[in-house]
This record gives structure tokens, sequence and C-alpha cells, in this order.
């Protein structure tokens, strides 16, 4: 191990807010924290690595980390810098991406300045779809399919309720996975200017260490690019229409609240 490998776990596990004290006195700011706020299979971890082709943006793949405390902000920010060897870079925000709701119990740490959201959905039918896909591709316990429209309606609900909180719209995007792959040169342009960055984000993308680890496990993730949606449909769901139904209400909801946010206007997001 490097002799800052070394030195990263006894100032992640004691001292990260000390660190990040420590090295905005010596000149080099604190970054921002972005969240990618979604659900499982609505492209968060495909987005993660389109925003690492920004060298102002660092990331290490989804935690599945706990943000309850202002710690925990700050061990992602170190954990970034110690992983990417790059303690004094100048990073403009780092980012995890976070697909449940036991992951952000504290919603008033949610309403600090330094953290800014981007908002991540996709349409219910595929994403239960792709869901179900994947368990059984590489899970030993597939879940039935109305455990994953269960988790879908719940995580979307959580989202209506904290699009709901938020009181300052400067503060979050929101993307959609189908505008996202049909469109994603307005897409990224729009976001680079929702983050204020002056570098562009490429629509290729470079492998890491942790990507099919931390995140999306599927053969698609290590492509490099933004391939066209897989809706996954020849797979049956069994569940009721009236199930369904739920799902398609919940995923209205959600989108008429996270409206204000929308990156691109609706009239482009539709064409």
């Amino acid at each position: 191990m490097s002799r800052l490998g070394n030195l990263a776990r006894p100032v992640l596990r004691c001292g990260a807010t000390l660190a990040e004290s420590c090295l905005a006195s010596g000149g080099i700011t604190k970054p921002t924290i972005l969240l990618l706020l979604g659900h499982m299979r609505s492209g968060s971890t495909l987005m993660l690595h389109l925003l690492m082709t920004n060298a102002e943006v660092a990331a290490v793949g989804e935690r599945n980390a706990t943000y309850a405390s202002r710690m925990d902000l700050a061990r992602l920010a170190m954990t970034a810098r110690f992983r990417h060897r790059a303690p004094f870079r100048r990073l403009r925000y780092v980012v995890d991406q976070v697909n449940h709701n036991k992951f952000t119990p504290n919603a008033q740490l949610l309403q600090q300045s330094r953290v800014r959201f981007l908002f991540l959905l996709r349409q219910p039918k595929a994403t239960i779809a792709s869901i179900l896909q994947l368990q059984r591709q590489y899970y030993p316990q597939v879940w039935p399919a109305a455990r994953a429209l269960e988790y879908y309606v719940e995580r979307l609900e959580f989202l209506t309720r904290l699009a709901g909180e938020l009181g300052d719209p400067t503060r979050a995007a929101h993307i959609e996975y189908e505008t996202l792959t049909a469109l994603p040169d307005q897409t990224l342009r729009a976001l680079q200017a929702f983050l204020g960055l002056p570098q562009q984000f490429c629509k290729t993308y470079a492998i890491h260490a942790f990507t099919q680890t931390q995140g999306d496990p599927g053969p698609r993730i290590i492509s490099g690019r933004i391939l066209p949606d897989a809706a996954s449909a020849d797979i049956d769901l069994d569940v009721s229409q009236s199930e369904l139904t739920r799902a398609v209400h919940a995923y209205d909801e959600c989108r008429n609240a996270l409206g204000r946010f929308a990156l691109l206007p609706s009239s482009v997001a539709r064409a």
C-alpha cells in the first residue's frame, strides 16, 4: 500500500472534516457535494461516469454510504481525493449515486448549501423489467416482480417528498433516462450549464477500477459510451394491472414534482 493509502484510512475514520479544514486553510476550497438521487436502473452509474469526464469532478462509484451528518459529506470528499491520489487537486464537485431511501435519513442535512442534487427518473415498466433482468443475471436471490415494483413506488414517493422540501430550485436538476439516451448532446450541454463548469462533458468515458463493482454490474456500462435505451420489454412482469397503475401514478407524481428542476424544457425533452 502507498504512503498516501496508509494515511487515508485514519484520516477518513477520525478527521475528514478537520482534513478539509486544513486544506481550506491552504487555499484548497471544499468541493460541492453532488448527489445523484435516482432509483435502480435509472442511469445513475452511467451519469456518474459521464460526470467524471470533466477534470473538476471526482467520484469513487456507488458507495452505498449513509449521509446523516456533515462528517459524511466530508468523508465523501476526502475519499475521492485519496482514491484518485490527488489530495490537493482542485475539485468543484464530488459525486455519489444514491438509489435507496435508507442512505439519506437526515432531511436537514440535505438542506445544507454545500449539497446539490441531480434527480434521475426512468419510466416504470422499463425500470421494473430492467431490475428483474439484472437480478436474474447477477444475484443469487432474485426479487419477485412485486418486490421490484414496491421498491420503485416507495423510492419515487421518497423523491417526490424530497423535491417538495427543496426551497431553492437552483440547487437541483432533473434528468430522465429516456432523454439522456435519446438526446445526449443537449443533455450534457445543459448539465454543464447547471453545474457552472467551463469544460464540457464527453459522451464517451473511461472505465475505472470501480466500474462493474460499485454500481451497475452489467455489460453495457463497460461500453464506455451512451447506448440507446434497452427497455427489456420481453420480460414478463407478472404483476396485476392495478399494481402497474400504482407504479405509473408514482412516476407521474414524481415527474410533476421534479418539473421545476427539469434540465431541458419539456418541448426539447419530448422531441
